[in-house]
């Protein structure tokens, strides 16, 4: 179907979201709550358009055929700015010191929806801190837009995080001087907080992907937690060592010290949009064997070994780098080995009982 969204003519599928589709199509509208892969949560409110001369929120709206869509009219975009005020409201004390000071989404879109004033006003209340493990939790510095819980039930499947309430209650003269949406947002922030499903402590795999996707400094690594800026930092590209899936992650980078040049890995981050990756990726960047060292003799024995034909099978587990396993293959065609593997072996075994039920056209590969 068709749709417009500002006046661009696009091609929709029916039962899309209007804020897929446009992210879809390039055009930008906010977002603090919606993650995409993930069930909308309304949380943020800040993805409103206008939808046939009426408000609704894009993440959870559906396209109709021929629908006209306004993504920033005046009225939407005051909302939006008395949503981001409220968001400020006892925040911005705490970015000199926040982990998450100069990558915060939080930082961006009050800078990018021109939040430069302060109308509303509450006393702070304490919000004790949480250590689980791997991951910290400062509640003072969550909107409670439910990211974490999302992307740990949708894409994780674990379901370790929810919102629970704080007891706290919200001035009622704060409803009479707020536009509707930005009340409902404050509300909602000052009266929950994020916790464990179950109990007081966090059980999970510690994927750590709900600190990834946390927009603030909220959820952090407990091991980065105040140990350097971000924008000191410099990301680079690799693929995670631990698995064969390939996943992108970042080496976050920077010198030791002012004496010490030499560079250390301060953490590693990736691209929650893309891919996720796993507690061993995020958190195994440090893991070194005090044991192993470099046995030229030994070395050179197995090279003699290979090629005079001593070696002639090597065996190997699957717990290796694609790169790893190029090697194993140039070895294999220039010396004539044998590469021997028990899970390929029993994966062999299995596809081929297997399609003995599924019929030739599932699965009709032959090990070659």
């Amino acid at each position: 179907m068709k749709i417009s969204i500002n006046d661009q003519i696009l091609e929709a599928d029916e039962g899309e979201s209007i804020l897929n589709i446009a992210r879809a199509n390039g055009i930008y509208i906010p977002a603090l709550c919606y993650l995409s892969g993930c069930s909308p949560t309304l949380a943020c409110r800040l993805c409103m358009a206008e939808a046939n001369g009426k408000v609704v929120y894009s993440c959870n709206a559906k396209a109709k055929e021929d629908m006209q869509i306004y993504t920033n009219t005046p009225e939407i975009a005051a909302e939006r700015n008395a949503i981001m005020q409220t968001y400020c409201v006892n925040h911005p004390i705490q970015c000199g010191v926040c982990d998450k000071s100069g990558e915060c989404e939080l930082q961006n879109l009050t800078t990018h929806l021109k939040v430069n004033e302060q109308k509303f006003a509450i006393a702070d209340t304490h919000k004790p801190h949480k250590k689980w493990g791997l991951i910290n939790y400062d509640p003072a510095l969550c909107i409670v837009c439910e990211r974490c819980v999302t992307v740990c039930k949708d894409r994780i499947g674990e379901s370790a995080l929810k919102t629970v309430p704080r007891g706290v209650e919200v001035p009622k003269e704060l409803k009479e001087s707020m536009p509707k949406d930005a009340y409902a947002v404050f509300s909602k922030m000052q009266k929950s907080l994020i916790g464990p499903s179950v109990g007081e402590s966090l059980d999970c795999s510690f994927c750590g992907e709900c600190i990834s996707v946390c927009p603030t400094g909220a959820l952090i690594s407990s091991h980065f937690q105040y140990s350097t800026n971000i924008w000191e930092l410099n990301p680079i590209p690799a693929a995670n060592p631990h698995q064969s899936d390939c996943e992108l992650i970042y080496y976050d980078v920077k010198e030791k010290s002012t004496s010490d040049r030499s560079k250390q890995i301060y953490r590693v981050s990736n691209d929650f949009t893309f891919g996720e990756i796993s507690g061993a990726a995020r958190f195994g960047y440090d893991f070194h064997n005090e044991l192993a060292c470099k046995n030229e003799e030994k070395f050179e024995e197995i090279v003699l070994n290979i090629k005079n034909g001593a070696i002639k099978n090597i065996k190997f587990n699957s717990f290796i780098t694609n790169e790893e396993a190029l090697i194993l293959e140039h070895l294999r065609e220039k010396f004539d080995l044998n590469l021997i593997n028990n899970e390929a072996l029993n994966y062999q075994k299995f596809l081929n009982k297997f399609s003995e039920f599924s019929g030739l056209s599932s699965y009709n590969a032959d090990y070659e």
